[in-house]
């Protein structure tokens, strides 16, 4: 709780002092890069993802360099290594950035910018679909197998996934004004396998997460 506290005391007083504010959204891919043993020799699919939010931009050299804090709802997931198993998780991302404009002309408006830093995501709500167990569960008349849609965060070996994930976030895109088009990677580098799940796979394997988005941002001030 008082980790919480600090967290959201920490974050208000960025809000207070931030320069520039802009709010955004957009969509874009996600998937999940799985170790060998995990991907059994096949390549898991993208699936659609949405990012929304707001950054919170600070000046350390004016029309030039800027730290930037994002508070963001974003999905991630994987289709697997078929349609018939999906997974669609929603977070809360934080992007931590310098960001870099480079502007056309002394007074002009229009700019491109490259940003980049880590982030840190919580999961809180997921679901999956596996049609294969679905249909099993349905045909068991002995109640011993069962599915449940609901993705579980936690330590646990029977959980789905871990509830945390960190790691780089870089964007490349154009400003015009009070507008933004952004091109952002998300690149995760914590495993999300389970604490549980890891120590009984053993260190070489993982599950991370990778995400490719384009969003459309407008911000308050266009310095």
């Amino acid at each position: 709780m008082k980790k919480t506290i600090t967290f959201i005391l920490l974050f208000a007083s960025f809000y207070l002092q931030a320069q520039n504010i802009g709010i955004f959204a957009g969509g874009g891919l996600g998937n999940f890069r799985l170790s060998d043993d995990m991907s059994d020799g096949k390549n898991s699919d993208y699936i659609f993802t949405y990012y929304a939010g707001f950054n919170f931009e600070n000046t350390i050299v004016e029309r030039q360099l800027y730290f930037q804090l994002g508070l963001q709802a974003i999905s991630q997931g994987s289709s697997g290594n078929s349609d018939s198993i999906y997974y669609f998780m929603n977070a809360v991302y934080i992007p931590l950035e310098l960001k870099y404009k480079y502007f056309f002309s002394k007074r002009g408006e229009g700019y491109v910018f490259v940003s980049g830093g880590p982030f840190f995501s919580a999961f809180y709500k997921g679901t999956k679909t596996d049609i294969a167990l679905e249909d099993a569960a349905a045909a068991d008349t002995t109640g011993r197998i069962t599915f449940d849609p609901d993705i579980k965060f936690g330590k646990l070996f029977t959980d789905d996934f871990s509830p945390f994930d960190y790691g780089i976030h870089t964007s490349l895109g154009y400003g015009y004004d009070h507008l933004q088009v952004t091109y952002n990677l998300s690149f995760g580098l914590a495993d999300i396998l389970t604490s549980e799940q890891q120590e009984f796979f053993g260190d070489e394997s993982f599950i991370k997460t990778i995400n490719h988005s384009l969003t459309i941002a407008y911000y308050f001030s266009n310095k």
